[in-house]
């Protein structure tokens, strides 16, 4: 049975893929500001997008974390300023700015990335750097799905606590906005979803 879904909302439009989600799953929607550990009881998954108001969000730490370490699921987007979870760390740019600072390899196998081709994240429309330009520098226990082939530094990475919580880190551009690429990127949002959600 598949858990409820929360999306965290913070900008005038919703994304398509928000409002029509992949594979089945149903998303409710509630404006950032109305967020309360009321709100996130009987919720499996929060996803928190690249467009949020992180100093908000810090002051919320505390009850994100309980809601992870109680087995709840946190999806962060974008390059992060802010230690919103302490196994979070801000963003750091990685490279010097050339395209080959950002190309980018499957680093593990995992179902969030499974049929996905390193290359359709690195490349859009011809374009490097979309997917990610930087690391959130991972926890030492973390699991990497993703990394910058020249520095090995992580892009996309996820933790798992021990009551069964999971954190899926992205860097970069929220990765629902994918869904309709002609290409293996639009994989990861659903099976992200079907992973977390599980």
């Amino acid at each position: 049975m598949r858990g409820r879904v929360l999306f965290l909302k913070n900008t005038v439009g919703t994304p398509r893929a928000i409002l029509k989600p992949p594979g089945g799953h149903r998303i409710d929607i509630v404006d950032q500001y109305d967020l309360t550990p009321e709100v996130l009881e009987g919720t499996k998954v929060l996803l928190l997008g690249q467009h949020l108001d992180e100093h908000h969000l810090k002051g919320m730490q505390g009850f994100l974390e309980v809601f992870l370490e109680k087995g709840g699921g946190i999806a962060v987007m974008g390059p992060i300023a802010q230690r919103l979870l302490p196994v979070l760390s801000p963003h750091r740019p990685v490279g010097s700015g050339s395209r080959g600072d950002w190309i980018l390899e499957i680093a593990e196998p995992h179902p969030v990335m499974a049929g996905v081709r390193a290359k359709d994240l690195t490349y859009r429309k011809g374009v490097v750097g979309f997917w990610a330009r930087g690391t959130i520098p991972p926890c030492a226990d973390a699991k990497i799905l993703t990394r910058f082939a020249a520095s090995e530094a992580a892009a996309d990475w996820l933790w798992e606590s021990a009551r069964g919580g999971k954190l899926f880190v992205h860097p970069g551009n929220d990765v629902w906005g994918y869904v309709d690429e002609p290409n293996t990127s639009a994989l990861v949002f659903p099976q992200l979803l079907d992973w977390m959600a599980a």
